[in-house]
């Protein structure tokens, strides 16, 4: 089991290097292919069924939680009860997938009158009827997913993941090569998404030897389910309202140009959030060993600021890049048509750049469970989100949809969850606040600037993007090696610097 956790983790970083280069190769090929309306159309329809798809209630997360503690008693026969009782609930789930989807269906037009042609009526209906019935039968593939991992078999469906990644970019190259529109794409998903569950099913009965038996329906077992994946399932709907709403509002109330524009500059904010992440998981080990062990309010907010600051160098890089070239990026990447998708990417990247450096703190949360708050509100801000994205959208159009992610951001992450973090969790976000900042803020201007006044960012090549990005990442190292980072940091760098050389 030790090999097969090493390998997952492994195929963890080699999913995520994949997912991110077939999406970088495939975007501007599918919307330059699609054009501009179609490609908005496409994702429009996409983020509609998004909000169908989590109907799963968080179900997928529960089935691991509840097979590793059935594993772990050895109790066999609950292990039985409890995924046929699960099944049992998502074949309940997808006949309501069903249901919700015909109604969608059959108000598509309604619901769109306004914003969409006749054409792209028809093309939508086709598609998000693929797309529900998919859904419909696929959804209880991640009771098997979740059993796999539960018996910590992860390479195995890392492995899945990204074979079907790297089929899926090969077909939609060759399916967008010979003329077809965003049915063909919508197709091969739903496709592929039908034989990764038939693929997952033989091998969680065939390799697993897993049964399903219901020896008795266990009421309180049921609500147990409920109550682990309430807070999963909110998590879920917050994500999905933050990163999906301005698809639909767009949508309703604009065009699909609007959404096709307003989607790019959404999927810069979200590499910004996996480029985040590569810090962070280092410590979670470290943080609950110290939660366990009693760790006082002043330890938990030095450790805060210890890996924040990590954090803030890292997104600091990211976000000063792209400020600097992330319009010439975009051209080079897509053409004309784009040039507001750099202005949506930076009012989401930039609370986020706070936002995410706090990472450690849900963590803390969690450990001490009291993250029911932090779920609660992002629930009730994401809600706002919701009406103020509405407004906005209908005054400043694709602007006024980012505006009310940005707000929800500042509001619900930067004001909201740090004075509970700093009355009831007992952390010190002032101290925080300039620990984070202390030389980095400094640092991260001061190379803008560098970067503004000495590099040329007028020829718009590859060549030239790549050169000005390469001289701006060395400018930025020596500024912050030299004058932003302490001395801790500063032997983190040398330390990893004689490990590779070391190889």
């Amino acid at each position: 089991m030790a090999s097969q956790l090493k390998y997952g983790v492994y195929l963890s970083y080699v999913t995520i290097l994949v997912s991110n280069l077939t999406n970088l190769i495939l975007t501007p090929f599918i919307a330059r292919n699609l054009g501009q309306s179609e490609y908005g159309l496409y994702m429009l329809i996409g983020a509609l069924v998004g909000y169908i798809a989590v109907l799963d209630f968080g179900l997928g997360n529960a089935t691991v939680r509840f097979v590793s503690k059935y594993r772990a008693e050895e109790n066999k026969k609950g292990e039985e009860n409890f995924l046929a009782s699960t099944l049992i609930i998502y074949i309940a789930i997808s006949v309501l997938v069903g249901l919700i989807g015909t109604v969608i269906y059959f108000n598509i037009d309604y619901i769109f009158s306004s914003s969409l042609s006749a054409n792209e009526l028809e093309l939508a209906k086709i598609m998000f009827l693929i797309l529900v019935i998919t859904l419909a039968f696929t959804l209880p593939m991640k009771l098997f997913t979740g059993i796999i991992n539960a018996y910590e078999r992860f390479a195995f469906p890392k492995s899945l993941v990204i074979i079907r990644l790297i089929i899926r970019a090969i077909i939609i190259l060759l399916l967008l090569s010979l003329g077809f529109n965003a049915i063909a794409i919508v197709l091969v998903d739903a496709i592929l998404n039908l034989i990764m569950m038939f693929i997952s099913i033989v091998y969680v009965f065939v390799k697993l030897k897993v049964r399903f038996k219901l020896h008795q329906f266990n009421m309180k077992l049921i609500k147990e389910i409920t109550s682990y994946s309430s807070l999963i399932f909110v998590s879920v709907i917050v994500d999905q309202i933050y990163w999906r709403i301005g698809h639909l509002v767009l949508g309703i109330y604009a065009s699909t140009t609007d959404v096709a524009i307003f989607a790019i500059g959404m999927i810069f904010g979200q590499l910004f959030i996996n480029f985040s992440t590569a810090i962070s998981g280092v410590f979670l080990p470290k943080v609950t060993k110290m939660i366990v062990k009693n760790a006082s309010s002043h330890e938990l907010t030095r450790l805060l600021i210890r890996t924040g600051r990590l954090q803030f160098i890292v997104l600091g890089l990211a976000l000063g890049g792209f400020l600097l070239f992330g319009q010439s990026f975009i051209q080079l990447w897509l053409g004309n048509g784009y040039e507001l998708s750099w202005y949506i990417a930076l009012l989401v990247m930039i609370p986020l750049s706070v936002v995410l450096t706090q990472t450690i703190g849900i963590t803390i949360l969690q450990a001490k469970n009291m993250h029911g708050f932090r779920a609660i509100t992002y629930l009730i801000i994401s809600l706002i989100n919701l009406c103020i994205s509405i407004y906005l959208v209908q005054i400043y159009g694709v602007i006024g949809a980012t505006l009310g992610t940005t707000l929800s951001l500042i509001v619900g992450n930067l004001i909201v969850m740090n004075i509970y973090y700093n009355y009831k969790v007992g952390l010190d976000m002032i101290a925080f606040f300039k620990g984070l900042t202390h030389k980095l803020l400094i640092s991260l201007i001061t190379s803008i600037l560098i970067g503004y006044f000495l590099l040329d960012n007028s020829q718009i090549t590859w060549l030239g993007f790549s050169i000005n990005a390469l001289i701006f990442c060395i400018i930025y190292g020596v500024i912050m090696y030299i004058y932003g980072m302490n001395k801790s940091e500063k032997d983190l760098i040398n330390k990893e610097i004689k490990r590779v050389f070391k190889k």
